[in-house]
């Protein structure tokens, strides 16, 4: 089963940057490019066990529940790195199509870039895959010559909750000039167009490497609107969608390590967004601290893996981050040494207490169905170490953090 690692995301709230972990409570996917993994050729990184090696040891930290992956090449490397997670835990599948391959038989689907999923086994079941409109000549050239969108669909359960999910993996046509441009925008139209006639009620989450950014484009000659407008500017009919990883691009944010724009992304149908957790899309550059030389070395890919989490019971998703003040708490005495008190200025229900440490893991938790308005509460203190410490307050309505310091 998945470890407990529940960290959220704190970024904006102190000086530190926290990043978002895996957690026993929450649906964890992971969009990542491996950048010809595996390629017996002069492609991607020289040292293909290096990287094989080195994505164990990233996988391992991101410990998610799903991976959707581009560029692998190599399947059998891919069979071992499934392996190495633990194949009673974890299964995988892959396109069997390619560019320039429609068979998933011979040299040039064994050479090619292909799509692929892992995943876990005691959260998913009823794993279908397909590709979708693998059928249509236009999708064919739109879609890099026959690399048609990947969809996988499986009932996923996390915390006795269960909800039918997709999830399909992108690996949109590369390039910069306005046929490129063209393609990728003729491509993700017909795609929405899909998802609206077959998928319009489902649970759909699109995630892989665009090939375009979705705040502008990457295409020169081609105007300022990104090749997905179709999919992620369609904001008022029924299915419309949502690109959680937007903000990041527009923050000025990077998927790869030598290119300035977030290519690598994470876009929801309106169904699931009251299931994710706002705020927890990240690009993992934390994958430094199992892989230093991931940069310099440029020894793994040259994408960024892209994380987002989702409750599947919707409970303390897609709440606001509020200041202190606010939401109407004080936290007394600060510093404090064994006894802390919690004063609400107004009452709240359905509270979650969570204490973490400087690395933003939750290191107990603690629930009351009602804090009365001007009441005072003594939660309980775990074993802490003299240090900084943050405590995180949820409820239904609002979220907020108290940064406390522990003298003894």
């Amino acid at each position: 089963m998945k470890k407990l690692l529940g960290c959220f995301l704190l970024s904006g709230l102190f000086s530190i940057k926290l990043f978002s972990q895996s957690s026993a409570t929450t649906l964890d996917v992971v969009g990542w490019n491996l950048e010809f993994f595996g390629a017996s050729f002069a492609s991607g990184p020289a040292d293909k066990d290096l990287q094989e090696a080195n994505t164990k040891k990233i996988m391992r930290l991101l410990n998610a529940d799903i991976y959707g992956l581009v560029e692998i090449v190599d399947t059998m490397r891919l069979r071992r790195l499934v392996d190495s997670l633990g194949n009673t835990e974890f299964g995988f599948v892959i396109a069997p199509y390619c560019s320039n391959n429609s068979t998933g038989t011979g040299n040039g689907w064994l050479t090619g870039q292909k799509q692929a999923f892992i995943y876990r086994k005691s959260v998913f079941s009823n794993v279908i895959t397909r590709g979708l409109m693998r059928t249509s000549s236009t999708a064919n050239t739109n879609w890099a010559t026959g690399r048609f969108p990947f969809l996988l669909n499986a009932n996923v359960t996390i915390n006795t909750v269960t909800k039918n999910i997709n999830f399909i993996v992108i690996h949109g046509k590369s390039g910069s000039t306005a046929p490129d441009y063209d393609r990728r925008r003729a491509g993700a139209l017909e795609l929405k167009d899909t998802l609206d006639a077959q998928y319009s009620n489902t649970l759909n989450i699109i995630l892989g490497d665009y090939n375009d950014a979705l705040n502008q484009t990457i295409s020169t000659g081609s105007g300022p609107q990104s090749s997905y407008q179709p999919i992620i500017a369609d904001s008022t009919d029924a299915d419309h969608y949502k690109s959680i990883t937007l903000p990041l691009a527009i923050a000025g944010q990077t998927t790869m390590i030598n290119f300035p724009n977030v290519i690598d992304n994470h876009v929801i149908s309106n169904e699931v967004v009251p299931f994710y957790v706002l705020n927890s899309v990240q690009i993992r550059t934390d994958i430094t601290s199992v892989v230093p030389d991931y940069v310099t070395a440029h020894n793994t890919s040259d994408h960024w893996p892209v994380f987002s989490k989702y409750n599947l019971s919707g409970v303390i998703t897609s709440v606001p981050n509020v200041p202190i003040t606010e939401a109407g708490i004080n936290a007394y005495p600060n510093p404090f040494i064994a006894e802390l008190n919690i004063k609400a200025a107004k009452t709240l229900n359905n509270v979650q207490l969570n204490w973490m440490n400087m690395q933003g893991q939750v290191i107990h938790s603690q629930f009351y169905n009602r804090i009365n308005a001007g009441s005072i509460i003594q939660p309980s203190i775990p074993h802490l170490s003299k240090g900084v410490y943050f405590l995180q307050v949820i409820t239904k309505e609002l979220r907020t953090v108290i940064k406390l310091t522990h003298l003894k």
